[in-house]
């Protein structure tokens, strides 16, 4: 079965996607000040997961820890962790438009926040936008739904401290955006872009967020 671009973002229409860094921040500002609806992606993948099979979702399904005979995620190679996001992203990103359709019949607005295939949904996307960062704050792994890496790895016994710290760099170096960047895909699709830094404030990045909104 297909079904147009078109029907999808009619469907969509009360969607509000946010997307690039400090979209967590911004989203749940917009909550509370408005009281939307919140879709995180983040904790999509977790329900995807238990639902995937094999044949329509190889990439979700696929042992990395076991083929690549590590214990953590954050052992694989870069190349590999960035791979398997690509590929994760291209197989679950239908299954979250799904529950979203589902969604938008329920709530007068949700705003969704988090990694998705952004090439995919732009096209049916009609309310989106970009935070652009030049940050030094910002730290992946001091979020509170990314601390438990370090804390894990942490205890484990058998790991010299310089073997963590490599885990650690190594997955600094997977995650890491580039500052003050911009991807083609945002332009390409007219995505309006937000920037801001450390100096900015989140109540004028948000402010900005909703009057792009028309909130």
């Amino acid at each position: 079965m297909y079904i147009s671009d078109g029907i999808i973002r009619e469907k969509l229409k009360n969607v509000y996607f946010i997307w690039g860094r400090g979209k967590t921040t911004i989203a749940n500002r917009l909550s509370e000040k408005y009281d939307f609806y919140i879709y995180k992606t983040d904790e999509s993948r977790d329900r995807q997961m238990l639902v995937a099979n094999p044949v329509d979702q190889p990439y979700m399904c696929r042992d990395y820890l076991k083929e690549y005979n590590v214990k953590s995620f954050w052992e694989l190679p870069k190349e590999v962790i960035a791979d398997r996001e690509i590929n994760f992203l291209r197989e679950v990103t239908p299954m979250m438009i799904a529950e979203l359709l589902q969604l938008s019949a329920k709530h007068d607005v949700i705003i969704c926040e988090g990694d998705i295939d952004f090439g995919a949904v732009a096209s049916i996307a009609s309310h989106s936008i970009y935070l652009c960062a030049k940050s030094d704050a910002f730290d992946w792994f001091e979020r509170p739904d990314h601390d438990d890496v370090k804390e894990e790895l942490e205890q484990r016994t058998d790991l010299t401290e310089e073997e963590k710290q490599a885990i650690i760099d190594n997955a600094y170096a997977a995650v890491s955006d580039n500052d003050d960047f911009v991807p083609g895909w945002v332009e390409v699709f007219g995505v309006p872009i937000v920037h801001w830094n450390d100096y900015t404030g989140i109540e004028k990045t948000t402010e900005e967020v909703a009057n792009i909104f028309g909130f």
